[in-house]
């Protein structure tokens, strides 16, 4: 904690929790009492922060609330709590009086006071966490002790499946899905262990997938994320075909049309949907409907396959994007919507072992 009175000649760099008054005491270097927090609610202290770790999240969502507190769970195990820092502020939600929540309510009250850095307050005997944080940011408090007992647990792993509930790192959050709204807990998936290491993935939703873009820019910033997919399923396919070669070397002239195939953009895309992700049947559906239209009203041809349609959708956008009309233009941003929450399922299902055989697209 720091943070000095532009009016009075104090600073303040510590604080303790006053149990039986429920206030935090705020302090200077000397020890001495400058100013004090009330917290809103009637804390339990009886968790040590040390012990929990914070991270602040954006969720500018209509549904979102005071009263969009979850507990946050992963692989059937509860790792933390997360909600608005509205919900500190308030006494008119349902967790008001539940003693889980007050315990961690507690240490975000902590966590937040100690992460002030602040030079520009004017001087009260009573401060505000509002006084140095948005009101619209959400806190997520993970329990370390919990988090352990998960195998290589690491919170960036998670970005994606945050985004799909709704919260990001920037931005506003998730403002485009249609989020089924949470019953008191949210379940968090990891992105696909084989994704884990490609660190653009995790720097797309943190930083730019959450940004507000033109509809065009949009679709560029989602489709990387298709080009990442295909140059892992080239190296699938590639490591697939040496193998036959070094076990059949006289093969070779009769699989040339396959390594021509394997460096065909279309149909690397069409590998990656029907053999190695898992879609919601609705997503696609959806995703294809506004594919088809797009094609439609820019009179190109419709193809049997969302793959094939998105693909063709890629093109025209990249080679006929100047003659777009008004119409091409809503359209693109429905489809940015339907495309992103195709990604989502894509990241978090992709799987090199799912099925080295062609099958039939959904």
């Amino acid at each position: 904690m720091y943070f000095k009175f532009i009016d009075a000649e104090v600073e303040c760099v510590d604080f303790q929790y006053n149990d039986a008054e429920n206030i935090f005491e705020i302090k200077d270097a000397e020890d001495n009492l400058i100013c004090e927090y009330y917290p809103e609610l009637e804390l339990d202290s009886e968790y040590n922060p040390k012990e929990f770790e914070c991270y602040l999240l954006k969720n500018d969502r209509e549904d979102y609330s005071e009263n969009s507190i979850f507990q946050v769970y992963v692989s059937k195990k509860r790792i933390g709590w997360i909600f608005p820092i509205q919900a500190l502020m308030s006494k008119q939600h349902d967790y008001v009086e539940n003693r889980f929540f007050l315990k961690y309510a507690y240490i975000a009250c902590y966590w937040l006071l100690e992460n002030i850095k602040c030079n520009n307050q004017r001087f009260s005997e009573k401060i505000e966490l509002l006084d140095f944080y948005n009101d619209r940011i959400t806190i997520l408090v993970l329990d370390k002790e919990n988090t352990d007992k998960i195998s290589n647990f690491n919170l960036e792993d998670y970005t994606v499946s945050l985004y799909q509930k709704g919260y990001s790192y920037s931005g506003k959050g998730n403002l485009c899905s249609a989020i089924e709204k949470a019953d008191k807990r949210i379940s968090l998936q990891p992105i696909s262990s084989e994704l884990r290491n490609i660190e653009y993935i995790h720097t797309l939703f943190k930083k730019e997938i959450p940004k507000e873009q033109e509809a065009f820019a949009k679709f560029h910033t989602y489709y990387q994320i298709i080009e990442i997919l295909i140059s892992v399923v080239f190296e699938d396919k590639f490591k697939t075909f040496v193998a036959e070669l070094m076990d059949n070397t006289g093969s070779l002239f009769d699989k040339r049309d396959e390594l021509g195939n394997m460096v065909l953009e279309k149909q690397r895309v069409k590998w990656l949907f029907s053999n190695y992700v898992e879609i919601s049947g609705e997503n696609v559906r959806i995703l294809d409907d506004y594919c088809k239209e797009m094609l439609q009203v820019n009179g190109k041809k419709i193809s049997a396959t969302m793959a094939e349609n998105l693909y063709s959708v890629r093109c025209l956008l990249v080679h006929n994007m100047y003659i777009l009309s008004d119409e091409s233009h809503r359209l693109l941003r429905e489809l940015d919507n339907a495309f992103i929450d195709v990604l989502m399922d894509m990241l978090l299902s992709f799987n090199t072992k799912r099925g080295k055989v062609d099958v039939e697209q959904r």
